[in-house]
C-alpha cells in the first residue's frame, strides 16, 4: 500500500492538469485489482515520468517537505541594506540577482556568481535583491563588503508583497496558494525574475552561473535553453524596446494564470517556455526552438555548456573540461551539486579563480562548502 500511496502522489503531481487522467489512474489503484493490474498500472506511471522528466532537470524533483522557512520575507527588522522603492531606476545595462533563502547573507558559490558578472561588464550596474533582512554585522564583515568594491555592485533589500504591488502579480503574491507553496523559496525567486524584468528591463541570471564573457554582443531579448524541449529560465534578457515590454508583460500574464504550487519548474522555465512557443506559434514559426519575431533562444552551449546529467564533470579533480568559444557563462546545476566538494584542479575550482578571484581567494579550501 506505501508504493500505492506514492505512485499515487506521483500521479497526481504528473496528471496535475488532467484530472481525468489523475482519477483513473487512483481508481485503478484503490479497486480490488490483481497485483498484476496494479503492478502495471505503477510501471506505467514510472515510464510516464521519466518521459516527462528525462529533457528537464527543472521537472524532475517532487517536494515532500512542506516547511521551508520564508518568515524573512516579511521581517523588516535587522535590515542594513537599502530598500528598493519607487526611486531606484537602474540604467539599461542592468544584471539582476535574487536572493530569496532567508540565509541572511549570500553563500560562496552565489557571491562567485555575482563577481563574475561584475568584473565581465564593467559599465553595467550589478544588482542582487535581497528578500529577506542582511545585517550590518554580515554587510560590514562578510564578502559582501568585498562585492560593494565593485563600483558597479548594488545591494538592495525588497519587501515582496510591496515589490508586486500595482503589476499584474500582486493579487497572486498576496494569496494564500502561493503562500502554501511546496517550492516557496524557489517559487518566490521563479515570481522576482518575472516582476524584476516586468518593471525595469534588463538581465535576470541565477546566482550558480559563472560569467566568462559580456553579454554586450548579444542580441536585446533572449534566453537560453538546456535541452530540446524547453527554453530555460535561468538568464534571460528582456530589453525596454517593444518586443521587451511585451514580453515581460506575456510571462507575468501567464505565471499569473498557470501559477501551479506543486511543481518546481512550472511557474519558471515553464513560463517562458510557453509565451516562447505560443508567440512562435502564433506567427507560424513552429520551429520556436532558436526563437522568432527577434526574441532570441541561445543553443545550450552559451549558457549551460555541460548538460546536468553530466554536471559533475564540473566538479571531478584532474579534469580538463573544453567548452564552445561561443559560451557565455556555465551553469553549475546548483540545485543537483551543492552536496559536491569543489577539488582546487577542478574546472569549478580552475573558473572560480579566474572570473570571480577575491571570492575564490577569501574562500580558500572552503570555497563552494
Amino acid at each position: 500500500m506505501f508504493f500505492i500511496a506514492v505512485f499515487a502522489r506521483l500521479a497526481n503531481l504528473m496528471f496535475v492538469r488532467n484530472n481525468r487522467a489523475t482519477h483513473v489512474f487512483l481508481d485503478l489503484c484503490c479497486k480490488k485489482c490483481s497485483y498484476k493490474t496494479i503492478i502495471s498500472v505503477l510501471i506505467t506511471g514510472i515510464i510516464i515520468f521519466i518521459l516527462k522528466i528525462r529533457d528537464s532537470p527543472e521537472m524532475y524533483i517532487i517536494k515532500w517537505n512542506m516547511t521551508e522557512n520564508i518568515s524573512c520575507h516579511y521581517s523588516t527588522e535587522d535590515d542594513a541594506l537599502p530598500l528598493v522603492d519607487e526611486t531606484f531606476n537602474p540604467p539599461e545595462k542592468s544584471i539582476f540577482f535574487h536572493e530569496t533563502s532567508c540565509r541572511g547573507g549570500l553563500s560562496s558559490r552565489q557571491a562567485c556568481g555575482v563577481e563574475s558578472a561584475a568584473k565581465a561588464h564593467p559599465d553595467w550596474q550589478v544588482n542582487v535583491f535581497f528578500s529577506g533582512p542582511v545585517s550590518d554585522f554580515i554587510l560590514k564583515r562578510s564578502f559582501l563588503a568585498k562585492l560593494l568594491k565593485y563600483k558597479n555592485v548594488k545591494l538592495m533589500r525588497i519587501h515582496l508583497q510591496e515589490y508586486a504591488k500595482g503589476t499584474p502579480l500582486e493579487s497572486l503574491v498576496a494569496a494564500s496558494p502561493y503562500k502554501k507553496s511546496a517550492w516557496r523559496i524557489e517559487h518566490t525567486s521563479d515570481v522576482l525574475r518575472y516582476l524584476t524584468l516586468y518593471k525595469y528591463g534588463g538581465v535576470y541570471m541565477d546566482s550558480d552561473f559563472v560569467v566568462v564573457k559580456p553579454f554586450d554582443d548579444l542580441e536585446k531579448n533572449w534566453s537560453g535553453r538546456e535541452s530540446i524541449t524547453a527554453v530555460v529560465s535561468g538568464v534571460m534578457s528582456f530589453s525596454r524596446d517593444s518586443l521587451g515590454r511585451q514580453m515581460a508583460a506575456a510571462t507575468v500574464e501567464n505565471f499569473k494564470k498557470n501559477y501551479n504550487p506543486n511543481y518546481w519548474g512550472y511557474n519558471g522555465p515553464g513560463v517562458i517556455t510557453r509565451v516562447v512557443k505560443e508567440m512562435c506559434f502564433k506567427t507560424k514559426k513552429k520551429k520556436w526552438i532558436h526563437g522568432c519575431n527577434g526574441f532570441k533562444v541561445y543553443d545550450p552551449e552559451v549558457f549551460y555548456p555541460v548538460y546536468y546529467k553530466q554536471n559533475r564533470l564540473y566538479f571531478e579533480a584532474g579534469r580538463n573540461l573544453t567548452t564552445s568559444e561561443k559560451t557565455y557563462a556555465h551553469h553549475m546545476w546548483n540545485h543537483l551539486t551543492m552536496k559536491y566538494s569543489i577539488p582546487k584542479t577542478s574546472p569549478y575550482a580552475q573558473l572560480a579563480k579566474q572570473y570571480c578571484p577575491t571570492v575564490y581567494e577569501m574562500y580558500g579550501d572552503s570555497f563552494g562548502v
